[in-house]
């Protein structure tokens, strides 16, 4: 082996030969390339799979986080959501560049992932249609608020379908009809609301900020529509008004909420307009708990100065039907739909 030579100049500096110092940098090059030219090159991805897994659901106006995982020839795995380009086979979906997909409209939609060729199997994603918040609409439903014609005042009561603002909710049915009278007839027999009993309550009506319907808890009501969840038992008038009227328009028949003003205070009770009758009064609200009375629909005459004096439909054994006059009318007003 030889090593470089040096000497020293008269000068007395150290001195190398220049050719040791050249053929020390090819052979560094030379190594350094050689060593780049045999690394090893990188799997290729065989396959991709997306999660969430087929069938997802999202809800109109919600987000969902779906991510791909790539795998690979050597059988090795890495995530590649923020590499992959994402599809959504319609419109019912939103899906971008990082794989976060949002609700648009109501429906079925296939979500895909692909990289360097590879294709995922599409995902179903279904995206499940919510309660506008806009317009109370919801499939075939819309909602409404009662408010006084005069005051402008938003009509509430203990709190049957909306837990956070106690408002008076109508649930209102773009497919009910005006029935019979004997149709009318056979859903109050069945449908029994005013077996609960009448619970006098004095609560304080709530001071809230904004709108009514900002108020209220639509996942609820919605839940409520959809049978998924039951409202409140009914303790005063308006709580039995409000029952009756939904009950009423979820089965197919269309009703209006009615408030009172009477020479002894306010009530609230119900009103069909039936094909063959005219309009017809209903106060289904209950009787006070112990009273021993098993029926308490009635069937009134309301008109301004007239006394209230509503009659039993199904009167219980032993009861006179005719009921004690509550007051005289003073005003009344009836509300076919609500506002929003």
């Amino acid at each position: 082996m030889r090593f470089p030579q040096f000497n020293m100049s008269n000068s007395g500096q150290l001195r190398f030969h220049h050719k040791f110092i050249i053929t020390g940098l090819v052979a560094v090059l030379v190594f350094g390339l050689t060593a780049c030219l045999s690394t090893t090159p990188a799997p290729k991805l065989v396959s991709i799979a997306v999660a969430p897994a087929s069938p997802a659901s999202l809800a109109v106006g919600s987000m969902m986080q779906f991510t791909a995982t790539g795998t690979y020839a050597d059988g090795t795995t890495a995530d590649i959501t923020n590499n992959a380009a994402w599809v959504c086979d319609n419109n019912t979906v939103s899906i971008d560049a990082f794989g976060i997909a949002a609700g648009i409209a109501a429906g079925d939609a296939g979500i895909t992932a692909s990289l360097s060729g590879v294709i995922s199997p599409a995902v179903s994603l279904t995206v499940t249609p919510v309660i506008n918040a806009k317009t109370g609409a919801y499939g075939n439903y819309y909602l409404g608020l009662v408010t006084d014609d005069s005051s402008g005042e938003t009509f509430g009561g203990d709190g049957c379908y909306d837990d956070t603002g106690k408002f008076i909710v109508l649930i209102n049915n773009k497919n009910a009809i005006d029935p019979t009278y004997a149709q009318l007839v056979s859903f109050l027999k069945t449908d029994k609301i005013d077996e609960y009993p009448y619970i006098t309550t004095n609560n304080a009506p709530d001071t809230y900020y904004g709108t009514a319907k900002s108020h209220v808890d639509l996942t609820r009501i919605q839940n409520i529509i959809d049978g998924t969840a039951q409202p409140d038992n009914p303790d005063v008038c308006s709580d039995f008004a409000e029952r009756l009227q939904n009950d009423a328009e979820i089965g197919g028949i269309r009703c209006a909420y009615v408030s009172v003003d009477l020479s002894t205070g306010l009530h609230a009770l119900d009103a069909f307009q039936t094909t063959d009758r005219g309009l017809i009064y209903v106060d289904d609200t209950g009787a006070v708990p112990g009273n021993g009375v098993s029926r308490c629909v009635k069937t009134v005459s309301i008109a301004v100065g007239q006394n209230f004096q509503p009659v039993s439909l199904f009167p219980s054994p032993g009861w006179n039907s005719t009921w004690d006059v509550v007051g005289t009318v003073i005003s009344f007003q009836v509300t076919w739909d609500g506002t929003w």
